[in-house]
């Protein structure tokens, strides 16, 4: 990658995504999108401070599954297993802020693809003021 994320953390919001918003067809997959490049681009212009506490997130999120006893690392577990860990780590104090910050994340970068848009009906602004 280019701008903010590692590949390993591309790779790591990519499965992020995948859990949380678990697409199905009609809904291409996340790597059909450009989800995780508009995550990356968004990155690109956050505060340093909030990149910086953003890719630590990510990269610890590799590692937790392994420290709660999952047994591998979180790119590695399947779907249904990677949300058992995210439900867990929910109950930690502030766990919950943190797994609604990652949601809203990977929604704006999911839902924000022009080909999920379309399928999703969503015309945007700009696009409807050129019917006119």
């Amino acid at each position: 990658m280019s701008g903010a994320l590692s590949a390993r953390e591309a790779s790591i919001f990519a499965c992020v995504t995948d859990t949380l918003l678990a697409p199905a067809p009609p809904l291409p997959p996340v790597h059909e999108t450009d989800a995780v490049a508009s995550f990356d681009a968004w990155l690109v212009r956050a505060p340093r401070a909030n990149r910086l506490a953003l890719r630590g997130l990510l990269l610890a999120l590799e590692i937790a599954p392994r420290l709660l006893g999952a047994g591998a690392r979180w790119r590695r577990l399947p779907p249904p297993r990677r949300l058992a860990v995210l439900q867990r780590l929910e109950r930690v104090g502030g766990g919950r802020a943190v797994l609604d910050a990652l949601r809203a994340a990977a929604a704006v970068s999911y839902y924000g693809d022009a080909h999920v848009a379309a399928l999703l009906g969503y015309v945007p602004a700009r696009a409807r003021a050129a019917r006119s």
